[in-house]
């Protein structure tokens, strides 16, 4: 029998691909996640959208420069919100333990932050700041209505000149509070974890007042 014609036995055939599986495991961390959560915002954002709406709605009896300036908070909101998100989801849990154990103000509700860290920052991204970005949308074209009623006609320059400040203010403050997020995270998450300490205090001192 001919040597090129005998199947060799446990040799692996080079003309066959070895077909290679990766499994890449699961982060590690306290996080919470939970499917109620979905439920939640979603009817927060519908009521969100309605307090917004009827922000739009009162802009329209304003004066333009009044209505300017709430529109600028709007957009203010949109960006911090969004970097407050983005900070919640680069942040580590790991620092805050021993402030915790120390008893440091907010170290413990920053902790609760980062282990909810889901929920909060689809409040922070979804919810607020994406709400604050579409009714901002909104509420330039209703100053860009009221402009052009005191003109007395349309004016195509006006809408389209506030139009591309607004994108450009949302878009560039998003993109540079994202870089401060990103490299100061556990200090944002600390600040958050500071103001919810505070409120809490607040809250126990009215009821210990009743």
């Amino acid at each position: 029998m001919d040597e090129k014609n005998v199947p060799r036995i446990g040799k692996r055939d080079p003309n066959k691909k070895r077909k290679k599986s990766f499994k890449v495991s699961k982060p590690e961390g306290n996080i919470n996640v939970t499917h109620k959560w979905t439920v939640t915002v979603t009817l927060l954002a519908f009521f969100l959208s309605i307090i917004f709406g009827i922000v739009t709605s009162v802009m329209s009896r304003l004066n333009i420069i009044s209505a300017l300036i709430i529109l600028l908070c709007i957009i203010s909101v949109s960006v911090v919100f969004d970097m407050l998100g983005t900070a919640v989801g680069a942040a580590e849990e790991f620092p805050f333990h021993s402030l915790a154990a120390r008893k440091v103000r907010g170290a413990a509700h920053s902790v609760r932050i980062l282990r909810n860290a889901p929920q909060v920052a689809s409040l922070c991204n979804d919810v607020i700041g994406d709400i604050a970005g579409i009714i901002s949308g909104s509420s330039t074209a209703v100053i860009v209505a009221n402009i052009s009623m005191g003109e007395g006609g349309g004016n195509v320059l006006i809408s389209l000149v506030l139009t591309a400040v607004v994108a450009a203010l949302t878009i560039g403050g998003k993109a540079f509070c994202k870089g401060i997020a990103m490299k100061n995270a556990n200090a944002v998450v600390f600040f958050m974890g500071r103001i919810f300490y505070d409120l809490e205090f607040i809250a126990h001192l009215g009821k210990s007042k009743r």
